[in-house]
């Protein structure tokens, strides 16, 4: 009892600072030496309240830097030393002798974001772990991260790739090649901690393959928003040119209407001595210039008769850009039977072979029942 109340004294006694110790609710991480003139950066667990603060050595703006010790003692047990660091700081974080080239920012989660200079292209720096009661293992590296410089376009691979290439480089010529390779990030902007504590996420990524001396699972997410960007940019330019030829076909032809052949066998009368625009596909010919043809939108549709052709008039199974005068439901020419079928007359003015089935090419700009009413007066605009 006695011992246990000499414990308890001692370490209320003891200066700390809740605006600082992790297990006070704030993240920071830094922890206040026991005169409070000093902060060190802890682990999770060295962070807990269990845990006390002694320094001495260099300090700058009020955190460790330079020549130092930390001692981290436990309360609870008469301040017995738990461990010891001595060497080298910067900004309140224990180097142990590692050979850091630049900055060193230590974030939640023990992570640290360590600045190692330069590459060509890119600035360098290691996305750094350390165990939770330990300093900083420098090439216990989560991620190899690169942050572009001006001269390099993040939305072309190829040179993104040689900067990664040249980051897994950097981390070879400072930590054993026999470890365990870590993801390489491609960042446009300085790496800095979300409002949400966590690290934002690369732009492009992969890993490097020791065996094959590759990188692999590579993914730009700025090249493949750029692409999809130009594509679309050329889909569109596509729609614009299709529309102006789509429209120039109906001026020079006085088009109308565009109509299914569906509902020229319904109504034929509506459009009968006008020219109109149906899109069509050969049935079978029954003559020279006449032939039976169908409406190619569908699978199924009515046949029609189309006069005014000649006999290399394209074959099923191309689809046919058709401008045509309405006539009359006539039978076919090599029907002799009075009592035939009539089927609805076309007179050919002019047609155009189609890439597609459907003559979907023709139509891309067409979106929607706004842009094209079959069967309706037609407009060019």
């Amino acid at each position: 009892m006695r011992l246990l109340l000499a414990c308890l004294a001692t370490a209320l006694m003891l200066p700390t600072s809740p605006v600082l110790a992790k297990g006070s609710g704030d993240t920071t991480g830094f922890s206040d030496d026991i005169d409070g003139r000093c902060q060190v950066w802890a682990p999770s667990m060295l962070g807990q309240r269990d845990y006390a603060l002694r320094y001495r050595g260099g300090c700058k703006n009020g955190r460790a830097d330079g020549k130092g010790k930390a001692e981290w003692l436990y309360r609870y047990a008469e301040m017995k030393v738990k461990a010891t660091w001595e060497g080298d700081f910067r900004n309140g974080v224990f180097l142990d002798g590692q050979k850091v080239r630049g900055s060193v920012e230590p974030v939640s989660g023990d992570k640290y974001i360590v600045a190692m200079g330069n590459v060509p292209g890119a600035e360098l720096f290691f996305i750094a772990r350390s165990p939770q009661d330990g300093p900083m293992e420098l090439c216990k590296v989560d991620q190899i991260a690169l942050v572009l410089g001006p001269r390099v376009d993040v939305t072309d691979d190829d040179p993104v790739q040689r900067v990664m290439e040249a980051g897994v480089k950097a981390y070879q010529d400072v930590c054993d090649k026999g470890t365990r390779y870590p993801n390489v990030g491609i960042f446009t902007e300085a790496i800095k901690l979300r409002p949400n504590g966590m690290l934002p996420n690369p732009v492009a990524n992969a890993r490097y393959d020791s065996d094959t001396g590759r990188l692999g699972g590579y993914s730009n997410d700025a090249a493949n928003k750029a692409r999809q960007a130009k594509q679309q940019a050329e889909f569109a330019q596509k729609q614009d040119d299709v529309r102006k030829q789509f429209n120039a076909f109906s001026s020079k032809h006085g088009i109308a209407a565009w109509v299914t052949a569906q509902q020229l066998e319904e109504n034929p009368f509506r459009w009968e001595g006008k020219t109109v625009g149906l899109v069509v596909r050969l049935d079978r010919m029954v003559a020279r210039d006449t032939a039976l043809v169908r409406g190619a939108l569908r699978d199924w549709s009515p046949s029609l008769q189309l006069r005014g052709i000649t006999p290399d008039f394209p074959e099923s199974r191309r689809s046919v850009l058709l401008a045509a005068k309405v006539g009359k439901r006539e039978r076919l020419p090599d029907d002799k039977d009075q009592n035939g079928a009539t089927f609805v007359t076309l007179n050919h003015i002019d047609s155009s072979v189609c890439e597609r089935g459907g003559c979907s090419d023709w139509f891309i700009w067409a979106r929607g029942d706004r842009e094209l009413v079959w069967g309706e007066p037609f407009t060019a605009r």
